[in-house]
């Protein structure tokens, strides 16, 4: 008699085949993405778009094909701005690319930074910035998240 099932054996190799390769990956670790500039472009009443500059470092001996991205800008504890960019650039391996992409966000987010500000004596700004870059040689991300400061240069008095 000819059964239809597999064996129990056979059918678990299987599965722990078929997830061992979905965690291969030829990347080690995760690119260390991080915040150059940000700079304002359009101010609506309850919409602001800003312009990130971001520095992608790739720390794999494996260049990473970058198909886009997407991201969330925290500033302060606080979330600030949200963003996703379809820009693709290659990142060599042991190197990085500079990347110009937008952020949105809204007045209460807006707001909310600048009453942090007021309150806070210290000049720079505490950030992280954290998502995911889609790969054009695969249906996976790879995810980062990273924190770090910005000098905050208050705009000079006019005497």
């Amino acid at each position: 008699m000819i059964t239809r099932y597999l064996p129990v054996p056979l059918v678990l190799f299987v599965l722990v085949l078929l997830g061992a390769c979905a965690t291969l990956s030829p990347y080690k670790e995760s690119p260390r993405v991080s915040l150059v500039s940000i700079q304002p472009q359009k101010m609506g009443v309850l919409e602001q778009r800003f312009g990130l500059q971001l520095r992608i470092l790739n720390p794999n001996d494996t260049a990473i094909p970058v198909e886009g991205l997407s991201y969330v800008v925290e500033i302060n504890n606080r979330e600030f701005a949200y963003g996703a960019s379809r820009q693709a650039v290659d990142i060599p391996a042991f190197g990085e690319a500079l990347l110009d992409v937008e952020v949105v966000s809204n007045l209460l987010n807006v707001v909310q930074q600048l009453q942090a500000l007021n309150a806070e004596t210290g000049s720079s700004l505490r950030y992280r910035l954290s998502g995911k870059i889609g790969l054009s040689n695969s249906v996976a991300s790879l995810p980062f998240d990273y924190s770090g400061v910005l000098e905050y240069q208050p705009p000079a008095e006019v005497q």
